[in-house]
């Protein structure tokens, strides 16, 4: 019988969790079967005779209605940006003609300018523009000179060389921010735009490059939404191992 108890409370634990994951990645909400599920509750409802069991069936539930919310901003989200299958799109292109293809082009196509409506003098003028427009690699060249220095990365060592940090402040600063990070994330993380908002933009800027770091040692993680755009960042209490990606955030003025 304990086994048989066992069994069903496992169903429900895997019901929990596959919700979660759901919830927590940009997988399809609708990859869940919402009625498959609500079927399995209601045959396990019967057999539940104590509290924590009951306990249990409601957060499953609960879960079952947080992938029903994803599911309606999944469809809100596709609704309001026109989404179209690429796969019907590819279809419907391989089954046109070649005179259809042009025909749609022509009646889709809707330019912002034409050469008629240019006078000769503004002709002129963009000519000489981009053709005494200096090189890339030229502009901007005096400015540099002044700083000593171009756009790029600075790493660590480089802090360091430059008297920003030293290896003792900068290895402190990145654990009072990996212990600042553990102790206001949840089991939801924590929103990474409100975390690494300091008292003004330079605190902001020195907080999401010590973040970076902790993500690059695999000491944090973030997740985006990709339909929110919503970044949650995660403490993480192993290394992380795996494949990484490189993510560009922009951090504005506090």
């Amino acid at each position: 019988m304990s086994e048989n108890r066992d069994k069903k409370l496992e169903d429900i634990l895997r019901l929990i969790e596959l919700c979660k994951s759901v919830a927590s990645s940009s997988a399809n909400p609708f990859e869940v079967n919402i009625r498959e599920k609500l079927q399995i509750l209601k045959k396990r409802l019967p057999d539940w005779k104590f509290l924590d069991e009951l306990l249990l069936d409601s957060e499953a539930l609960h879960q079952l209605v947080q992938i029903v919310k994803l599911q309606e901003q999944w469809l809100k989200h596709r609704a309001s940006s026109l989404y179209i299958d690429p796969m019907l799109l590819e279809l419907k292109l391989r089954l046109l003609s070649k005179e259809e293809l042009a025909d749609s082009l022509v009646r889709s196509w809707h330019p912002i300018t034409q050469l008629d409506q240019l006078a000769p003098r503004g002709l002129e003028r963009a000519f000489t523009y981009w053709r005494d427009l200096a090189p890339i690699s030229e502009r901007f060249r005096e400015e540099f000179s002044k700083l000593g220095t171009v756009p790029g990365e600075i790493d660590y060592d480089e802090l360091v060389g430059m008297r920003i940090f030293s290896k003792e402040q900068f290895d402190s600063k990145l654990q009072e921010i990996y212990q600042e990070l553990a102790e206001k994330s949840s089991e939801a993380g924590v929103d990474y735009r409100i975390f690494v908002n300091g008292k003004d933009f330079e605190g902001t800027v020195i907080r999401a490059y010590l973040i970076a770091f902790l993500v690059t040692e695999g000491r944090a993680t973030l997740r985006i939404d990709p339909l929110t755009e919503k970044i949650t960042l995660f403490p993480l209490a192993e290394p992380a191992t795996g494949e990484t990606s490189s993510v560009a955030i922009e951090v504005g003025k506090a």
